[in-house]
C-alpha cells in the first residue's frame, strides 16, 4: 500500500512538472511572436512626436516589450531620448 501511495505521488509529480513547462513554453513562444516595425518606421515616429533630426537609432530586444531608443537632435544643441516601442 506504501508503495503504490509513493508511486501515485511521483506519478502526480511528473505530471505536473510536464503542464508547467507546456505553459512557460506558451509564455515564451507569445513573447517572442512580436512583429517588429523597421527602424526607418521607429525614426518617422520619433521625428513626428518631436520635430528634430534624428542622430541614432538602437533596437534593444525583451521579447513584445522590444523598443527602440532613438536619440533626436531638438534645436541646435539639444540630444532628446525617445523611446518607440518596435511591436506592432
Amino acid at each position: 500500500m506504501c508503495k503504490l501511495r509513493i508511486l501515485v505521488t511521483i506519478l502526480f509529480l511528473f505530471t505536473g512538472m510536464g503542464f508547467n513547462v507546456n505553459a512557460q513554453e506558451s509564455v515564451r513562444a507569445k513573447a517572442q511572436d512580436c512583429r517588429l516595425i523597421t527602424s526607418k518606421d521607429a525614426v518617422k515616429k520619433a521625428q513626428k512626436k518631436t520635430g528634430g533630426k534624428v542622430v541614432s537609432v538602437k533596437l534593444k530586444r525583451k521579447g513584445k516589450n522590444s523598443e527602440y531608443k532613438v536619440r533626436v537632435l531638438v534645436g541646435e544643441k539639444r540630444i532628446k531620448n525617445i523611446s518607440i516601442k518596435a511591436c506592432r
